[in-house]
């Protein structure tokens, strides 16, 4: 039996080597997201199994019961060991849903996560984190102008704070017995600024994070470390979303992908159109796979003809007899159809491995899905449900969010009309808001959703703008006058 895979090698080499994470897990969710970034970021891990042990409620199999919890922490509790377990049992219960809402807090402590209010939440790596925290922390710490991102230090200074209202309720458990056992500072590992690989959509990215650092101290919320951590953590999500389904344009020259927001305004033309930006990046994502695989075998096969192709493929290694039938079989009944198309033997290799590595390691969780574990749990996608037909249905606060990113601090003092910012979002992110109907349209036409929309798109547009510009009105960061006009961001 071989003892390596080449199927699942190549994969990993694409995630680990190329994209920069793994995007191969429905687990992944904000907290364990923000995990790796903050981690990243202090250079400190802490071991809270005393918390843990409180936030797992006895509902959950193997919980420690609510009267081990009175023994084991008589000597912080009022009464001691007098306490009535079925106080500890309420408490317990609001534990839970305040720092497990996502449900990322498993009995096993290994494997778990807890919603982060300072330093002392950060813990060791867990698999779902995916490697994004360290991906984003890469482009962050990249100095530009001889500086790495502002969000660096309002991170840090946010995370230090362990005195507001969350960290303060658990602060008796994070100090008991001692708190200097249970902190291991090993310091930040800064990359080289030659190791961070660079392209156009991480360079979008890094300015979005600059911008909402500055956006964040302009308008004080930076004065609140929670909202602080909050807005950060959504805010990496979303950049992790836009390197997925954008990679493709910005390595390989591939169209940029719409992100056509729907404000739910029950319009169908632009319901359907948001549904079809979906499938897009979901497409997008499948096309980077299939370039990154034809890079890696341009270096391992000579010639770019049928015949080394399939001597390559004889050559693979598996796991076990089972899986080569399968795989080779497939592998090859795929490449013929492609090299029929007319499609260079080595790309139709690629694109036939790609199919490969979908149908059969990532059958439940590949990177195109990935699409919607990010979308739908950093409040870009929706309706939530596994059967639902995703769009971009964006909550309020992550319609924020994105908005901090893209203000400058003249936008914020003297405000800018929502045609200005929707070309701003067009520009950073293609996310089309509706306001600058022309030039979104034409994007739709690019890809040629426009043409496959039932309705009237081009009208609907306007609606839908109309639409975010009241959602922008109620959330307080735009004001609308007499003549009609509605600003963005204008400091009253």
């Amino acid at each position: 039996m071989a003892k390596n895979d080449k199927i699942k090698s190549l994969g990993d080499e694409v995630c680990r080597d190329f994209l920069g994470f793994t995007p191969t897990s429905n687990s992944t969710k904000p907290p364990h997201i923000a995990n790796g970034l903050f981690r990243e970021c202090t250079g400190e891990i802490c071991d809270f199994r005393d918390v843990h042990e409180w936030i797992v409620s006895e509902r959950r199999k193997d919980a420690i019961s609510s009267e081990d919890i009175v023994k084991k922490y008589d000597d912080i509790l009022l009464k001691g060991t007098n306490e009535n377990p079925s106080n500890i049992k309420h408490v317990r219960f609001l534990f839970e849903e305040i720092f497990n809402p996502d449900h990322t807090v498993y009995p096993n402590y290994d494997l778990s996560v807890v919603n982060i209010s300072s330093h002392w939440l950060v813990k060791k790596s867990v698999p779902a984190e995916a490697r994004i925290g360290r991906y984003i922390f890469e482009i962050l710490s990249k100095k530009i102008d001889g500086k790495m991102s502002p969000i660096l230090e309002l991170l840090k200074k946010s995370l230090e704070v362990d005195d507001d209202d969350l960290t303060r309720i658990l602060k008796p458990i994070i100090v008991f017995p001692s708190d200097k056992e249970k902190r291991t500072v090993n310091g930040v590992n800064y990359p080289e600024d030659s190791e961070v690989k660079w392209d156009s959509c991480k360079e979008t990215i890094r300015k979005g994070f600059d911008n909402l650092a500055n956006t964040m101290i302009k308008v004080g919320d930076d004065k609140n470390s929670l909202l602080v951590l909050e807005r950060i953590t959504n805010f990496t999500c979303f950049s992790a979303f836009l390197y997925l389904v954008n990679a493709h344009s910005a390595v390989y020259g591939g169209k940029r992908v719409p992100i056509l927001i729907d404000a739910g305004e029950n319009l169908e033309s632009i319901k359907k159109a948001s549904e079809q930006c979906f499938a897009y990046a979901k497409t997008a994502v499948e096309d980077y796979f299939i370039e990154s695989l034809n890079c890696i075998l341009h270096t391992e096969i000579a010639h770019n003809s049928k015949d080394a192709c399939l001597e390559w493929i004889k050559r693979m290694n598996f796991k076990s007899q089972t899986r080569e039938e399968e795989i080779t079989s497939a592998i090859n009944s795929y490449f013929e159809s492609f090299c029929e198309d007319e499609d260079e033997p080595i790309h139709a290799l690629a694109h036939a491995i790609q199919i490969i590595l979908y149908t059969f390691d990532y059958k439940n969780n590949s990177p195109s899905e990935f699409c919607r574990v990010l979308g739908t749990r950093c409040g870009l996608a929706g309706p939530r449900g596994n059967a639902a037909k995703k769009r971009y249905l964006v909550n309020s606060f992550t319609l924020e969010t994105i908005t901090y990113s893209l203000l400058s601090d003249d936008d914020i003092d003297d405000g800018l009309e929502l045609r200005e910012l929707s070309k701003k979002a067009l520009d950073a992110y293609c996310i089309l808001l509706g306001a600058d109907v022309d030039n979104e349209y034409r994007v739709l036409e690019e890809v040629n959703i426009a043409r496959s929309t039932p309705g009237d798109l081009r009208g609907d547009l306007a609606l839908n703008a109309q639409k975010l510009a009241d959602l922008y009105i109620a959330l307080g960061l735009a004001h609308r006058y007499a003549d009609g006009v509605t600003l963005i961001g204008r400091r009253q």
